[in-house]
């Protein structure tokens, strides 16, 4: 469960070492069929691209820092250990995207929800300080890709030299002071402010929890 806050680079040489295993003790396979049946996304038949496992290939394609087909063939790798039912060559790009389209928002949500209260209930007096859950609010602007759907909703920056080649989203998270952990988060375009985002993540705060802002956050 301690890997839950390792920094992302923490997060690959724990894959390369020891595999899936210490993931899995944390999202079980329980875990991933009960977000998929109460969001609709539980397949019907038995096949390689369920959710659990297109999870941890979208998991080992995103520490891969050459490119997809390197990182799809090396995380297939991991979940066929880890899956003793999986044979056969690795699955191709074309099936791979089609069975992460089919994971609807509702399922990420639920699975978020899942790791979030395991999270809480493991480390839950770690994050506190004098009885009070201690968090922080911060914003920034983060890449994305630089395809057209994507430019059109998140925009890109102007600079001195005219508009960024690159679009770029607003993330705004809530994270433990205490332990690092992300409770919570809204990615958005940037045509919204760090303010209206933030409006969106009060709803989940609770009563004794203490909200650490800076002044960009005053007039909230």
């Amino acid at each position: 469960m301690k890997c839950i806050g390792f920094p992302l680079k923490h997060s690959s040489v724990i894959f390369q070492k020891y595999g899936l295993a210490p993931f899995r003790a944390i999202l079980t396979s329980e875990d991933f069929e009960t977000a998929s049946a109460e969001s609709g996304c539980a397949p019907k038949r038995r096949r390689i691209l369920v959710p659990e496992t297109v999870f941890w290939l979208m998991v080992g394609v995103a520490l891969e820092t050459t490119s997809m087909t390197q990182g799809l063939a090396r995380a297939y790798g991991w979940i066929c250990s880890a899956f003793l039912w999986l044979k056969g060559p690795c699955v191709t790009e074309e099936a791979f995207c089609l069975a992460r389209q089919k994971l609807s928002l509702n399922f990420w949500r639920r699975l978020w929800n899942c790791l979030r209260s395991k999270y809480e209930r493991r480390f839950r007096s770690q994050m506190l300080w004098k009885g009070m859950r201690a968090l922080a609010v911060d914003g920034s602007e983060v890449d994305v890709p630089n395809h057209p759907a994507l430019v059109e909703f998140f925009t890109r920056p102007s600079t001195q030299k005219g508009e960024s080649k690159t679009p770029q989203g607003r993330l705004v998270a809530v994270c433990s002071v205490f332990t690092g952990f992300c409770v919570d988060f809204v990615f958005t375009s940037r045509r919204f402010s760090e303010h209206i985002a933030l409006k969106h993540l009060i709803r989940h705060f609770r009563e004794n929890d203490l909200i650490l802002l800076d002044r960009g956050f005053f007039s909230l």
